[in-house]
């Protein structure tokens, strides 16, 4: 009774506090794009290191944006009109609201349901393919303190030309069914929010990254499907800002001491089994020393079975858990760190970088011996206005060592349904990018693209853990796998989440690992593909 009664007087005053309610905006919302060029352009302070944003706080920069409106070009008017419309209740303007399928708004409640369905068409020297998704989104707020969304997709994807396993590509991997001549997969999100003046805290499934990257992230990314969380953001002052998750992750290792049978009494009983737990612990700090740098510190934990109290203990540094809780035993779990930093100066330039550190013994590197580090790094620049208004070049460079995101235990290592909760293109590999953006009018925006990306061998993780220079594996040791790639696209939003979507890429894969790509990507190709969507 009295823990019960500690608690009520806890959030009782936790509420008290509460200012601005929170719903986030999904990552694959044009209005990141927009807010980010606002940003370079020094019109706006944006805190970018985490994504995706709140609705209260994007629609807090568009009032700033309004007031610097003399600053903007005719095309960057137009999308602030239009993004406008999409945060009207937010911005306390509910007349100017875009289009919902339904939509309610008082002094007090509001609540917003939209349609999701899209379909697309590809085709791959003369291999076709087809594309489907169906479902609903929606979400709501309660006076100033409380905030829930919930999404529900169901997808499809068929026909000779599919990546079914999303091993060696930055879309978002799934954990799918067969179907007919494809695959089939749901994607449920949803989350609770509960908010104060200066944090928040969440129950959350629901994409998100950490870091600065435009073609992937290496510390957290949407590379993985998505999982439930609790997570924590805190900007206590203008220049400070915290934030902590705790996840839930799938091993995908069996745990044998939960298998039985169930019908035992049936002609052929059946066998039950469950997962090893797996869980995240991180968090990240940032500070801005002086306006357009920002530097970001953080480290991470996976550990497995069950849960471990002090992981829920957001400021600890979690990497060393693991040298007092018994190492290379049950309880011995899987540390990084990271540093991100980002520098808007001068006008109109961003420089961004991403050092992860999954492996490191100080005592080696200051030998200068590094066989033992395991690190991934990324640099990048983008330029806004290149030569004529609403041109953006950006140019980005990824490297990530042998090992990076691998453990010596299956079931800790830095992955959900096996795919990396960082970088998509996983250990042993880098990537060169160059993109150029035009928007000539609001809506509709032209990406052209120049890549290279080059993934080594990976070899058993037996040969990670010696100490003898049998065991020494070079960045990109062989077999090498070599992918070449010049692509356009084109992107057209009509209104507001309907989206038209041609994309055009040429590609020259070669493989010196015959089992690693499938043959009919390997050599020259050329594959098209138009999709059309809404809510997505």
């Amino acid at each position: 009774m009295v823990k019960k009664f500690i608690f009520a007087i806890f959030v009782l005053s936790v509420i008290s506090t509460i200012s601005a309610q929170v719903v986030y905006t999904p990552l694959y919302s044009n209005v990141y794009d927009f807010l980010e060029r606002m940003s370079i352009k020094q019109i706006i302070k944006l805190d970018d290191e985490v994504k995706p944003y709140s609705r209260v706080y994007i629609a807090s920069l568009l009032k700033k944006i309004e007031n610097n409106k003399y600053n903007l070009n005719s095309v960057e008017r137009d999308q602030l009109e239009f993004y406008s419309k999409e945060y009207a209740y937010e911005l306390n303007n509910y007349k100017n609201e875009r289009w919902f399928l339904y939509s309610y708004n008082d002094s007090l409640f509001s609540v917003k349901l939209s349609p999701i369905a899209g379909y697309g068409i590809s085709s791959l020297y003369g291999k076709s393919a087809h594309t489907r998704v169906i479902g609903f989104s929606t979400f709501a707020s309660y006076k100033n303190w409380f905030g829930a969304s919930f999404d529900v997709r169901d997808k499809g994807e068929f026909g000779d030309n599919i990546d079914k396993e999303k091993t060696f590509s930055p879309e978002t991997g799934a954990f799918y069914k067969g179907a007919p001549n494809g695959i089939e997969y749901n994607d449920v999100k949803g989350s609770i929010n509960f908010n104060w003046e200066w944090g928040n805290i969440s129950l959350i499934k629901d994409y998100y990254t950490w870091g600065h990257g435009n073609f992937g992230q290496l510390i957290l990314s949407s590379k993985a499907p998505d999982y439930p969380r609790i997570e924590l953001h805190l900007k206590p002052v203008k220049w400070l800002r915290f934030y902590y998750v705790h996840g839930w992750l799938n091993s995908l290792v069996i745990d044998s001491s939960t298998i039985h049978y169930e019908h035992t009494g049936s002609i052929q009983p059946i066998v039950k089994e469950a997962y090893i737990n797996k869980y995240l612990a991180a968090n990240l700090l940032t500070f801005t020393p002086v306006t357009g740098l920002d530097i970001s510190l953080g480290n991470s934990f996976i550990y497995s079975g069950k849960l471990r109290p002090e992981m829920f203990i957001p400021f600890l540094f979690f990497k060393w858990l693991d040298h007092n809780t018994g190492r290379a035993s049950v309880n011995d779990g899987n540390g990084t760190l990271y540093l991100d930093v980002s520098v808007k100066h001068p006008k109109e330039f961003q420089f961004y970088g991403t050092l992860f550190i999954d492996v490191t013994e100080i005592r080696n590197v200051l030998e200068n011996n590094f066989k033992n580090t395991w690190v991934g790094y990324t640099l990048g620049a983008k330029k806004v206005n290149l030569v004529v208004n609403n041109l953006d070049l950006t140019v980005e460079y990824t490297r990530i060592n042998p090992w990076v995101y691998e453990h010596k235990y299956e079931s800790t290592t830095y992955k959900h349904y096996n795919y990396t909760l960082g970088h998509w293109i996983g250990q042993n590999a880098d990537q060169v990018k160059i993109q150029f953006n035009y928007q000539p009018v609001r809506g509709l925006r032209f990406e052209l693209y120049f890549e290279g990306l080059r993934k080594g061998g990976l070899d058993d993780i037996y040969y990670a853990y010696g100490g003898t220079d049998e065991f020494n594996k070079s960045f990109l040791y062989a077999p090498l796998r070599s992918d070449k790639y010049i692509g356009i696209s084109c992107i057209y939003e009509y209104m507001h989440d309907l989206l038209l979507l041609a994309k055009y890429r040429s590609s020259d894969i070669s493989d010196e690992d015959p089992l690693r790509t499938p043959v009919n990507i390997l050599g020259k190709k050329n594959t098209f593909s138009l999709s059309l969507s809404y809510g997505m």
